[in-house]
């Protein structure tokens, strides 16, 4: 068995793992598992309206914080296969959904990298990466971002 590489400079080498195997509530995994049909609506969109929909979404929704996130990256890999995997697009939707659920949204990120291409798309808070490898941002720029709403007293949609 082969580690993988100590920069992660390829995308697919990036998985995320649950971290140390916490329990969650079922009221997390249901969560998770109620936004699963509308993340695989969601990924299937051409880049801009994907934007346009998941900016929809964070209207009038506060920053959520890293513990929130950490949470529903932990209840989104616990449910889906899928998202456990190198579907990195499916995971940072189904981050952001579960957020969305408890009227907060994350730093939602999809970006490339050059030579070669690589594609990737991953959840910030306060312009940290969650449970990305720290050279992330050495290779990868972010194309489409969806922030947290600037006026949370926006209505939300």
């Amino acid at each position: 068995m082969t580690s993988p590489p100590k920069d992660y400079s390829s995308v697919s080498d990036i998985v995320v793992p649950l971290e140390a195997r916490q329990r969650l509530s079922a009221n997390d995994r249901l969560r998770a598992f109620l936004v699963l049909p509308l993340v695989f609506f969601l990924v299937r969109q051409q880049p801009d309206r994907l934007e346009r929909l998941l900016t929809t979404l964070a209207r009038g929704r506060r920053a959520a914080d890293r513990s929130l996130v950490e949470r529903g990256l932990d209840a989104v890999v616990s449910v889906s296969r899928r998202c456990a995997g190198r579907y990195c697009l499916d995971r940072a939707t189904a981050t952001a959904l579960f957020c969305w659920t408890y009227g907060r949204w994350p730093e939602w990120h999809a970006g490339a990298a050059i030579d070669p291409f690589r594609a990737h798309a991953w959840i910030c808070v306060e312009g940290a990466p969650v449970r990305e490898p720290t050279s992330l941002m050495k290779y990868f720029v972010p194309l489409i971002s969806v922030g947290p709403s600037t006026n949370p007293d926006a209505p939300a949609t």
